[in-house]
């Protein structure tokens, strides 16, 4: 005679209550699982934010064919503190350092570069000499997509100007006299000995005096105009991706006052101000329409190019971020490149042309990952 299976197992009798636990059990678990996985998920979310997130801009570096020519332009020219001239007369070149050559994709290069800075600020403008690789020196114009002037920001634009002229600054201004703006300031273009553009601003005293620190030359403080191809392209990258914050956007028009300051008489311009998170930096973009233009075609080796370095939380996911954004990465194999002492940076080309190097700290857990200054690879 057979047993029953509630006679061969005692316990199944209470099957039906068992299962009931165990069904109650599994949905919890399935309820802690989705909320596990909806926290990672906002968890990962809020890290890809991070991981583009800026902190600041850092160096603005111009690209000339001589160093020591150009700082000392700067200094007599604007009172812009420089290091000593060695008694050999020449800066040295630097070490050869072979991530930083593929960082900026100049493989054979041999390079030096130091910063002009307006005395009592941490405003400095950096300029770097490349030598050993293919250049050219790039006709510069401001409507041309790419180009950047520097504008410095003057407490007395005579003064400034008449120093400028004697260490043989070029006035591009039609007349050669500063232009005097709605707002009771005046302006006006200059040349520095490499082609750049340079327009010395005069505010009115009650602006300069709000959030600038004092310095011990006219100049002020310093700022950006870049020339762009479409406002709207840039805006998407800068505000959109990069999260810089907009100051000011104007609508595309002519304006009398620019048209004379720059000599461009037939240009219609439109103007936006951005700023990046936790920067005193500001950068003006103008796009303008109505005079020829053409896009600089410029390698960050050749005379007249610039870049402006990112300070990133991460470095590796803006990259990428911006490559995805269509930008082209510049340095070798697409990616961020370790560089000495502990960074990881890119080279990206904006899309007019100008130069962004996004740089972060590289975490490390012993000395033997950090990058270090090779002459070659291993």
């Amino acid at each position: 005679m057979y047993k029953t299976n509630h006679d061969a197992h005692p316990l199944s009798r209470g099957a039906p209550l068992a299962n009931t636990r165990c069904i109650a059990l599994g949905a919890v678990i399935s309820l802690l699982t989705l909320g596990m996985a909806v926290e990672s998920s906002a968890q990962t979310q809020k890290q890809r934010a991070a991981g583009v997130a800026i902190l600041g801009t850092s160096a603005v570096t111009g690209f000339v064919e001589n160093m020591d020519r150009s700082l000392a332009f700067y200094e007599d020219a604007f009172g812009m503190e420089v290091p000593p001239l060695p008694e050999s007369g020449e800066r040295p070149y630097n070490p050869v350092n072979s991530q930083l050559f593929a960082m900026l994709d100049i493989p054979g290069a041999k390079e030096r570069h130091q910063s002009a800075r307006i005395p009592g600020t941490d405003v400095r403008l950096e300029l770097m000499e490349v030598q050993n690789v293919d250049h050219r020196t790039i006709p510069l114009r401001l409507q041309d997509p790419g180009a950047m002037t520097l504008v410095f920001i003057v407490r007395n634009i005579a003064t400034v100007l008449e120093r400028a002229k004697q260490a043989n600054a070029t006035v591009v201004t039609p007349g050669g006299a500063p232009l005097t703006r709605a707002d009771g300031g005046k302006s006006i273009l200059i040349r520095d000995p490499d082609g750049r553009y340079i327009e010395l601003r005069q505010v009115i005293a009650e602006f300069v005096a709000v959030g600038t620190p004092r310095t011990r030359t006219d100049v002020a403080g310093m700022g950006l105009s870049i020339s762009v191809n479409d406002m709207a392209r840039t805006l998407e990258i800068y505000r959109d991706l990069l999260r810089f914050l907009i100051e000011s956007d104007g609508n595309l028009g002519a304006d009398h006052y620019l048209r004379t300051l720059t000599g461009l008489s037939t240009a219609e311009f439109r103007r936006s101000v951005v700023r990046a998170p936790g920067a005193s930096l500001w950068i003006e973009f103008v796009e303008y329409r109505g005079v020829d233009r053409q896009p600089l075609d410029m390698r960050i080796q050749d005379r007249g190019a610039a870049r402006l370095q990112l300070r990133a939380v991460y470095v590796e996911p803006l990259v990428s971020a911006m490559r995805d954004a269509g930008l082209h990465i510049v340095s070798q194999g697409g990616f961020a490149v370790p560089i000495p002492p502990n960074f990881k940076s890119a080279l990206v080309a904006d899309p007019n042309g100008f130069f962004l190097m996004p740089f972060a700290r590289w975490p490390c857990a012993s000395e033997d990952c950090m990058p270090r200054l090779q002459s070659e690879p291993d």
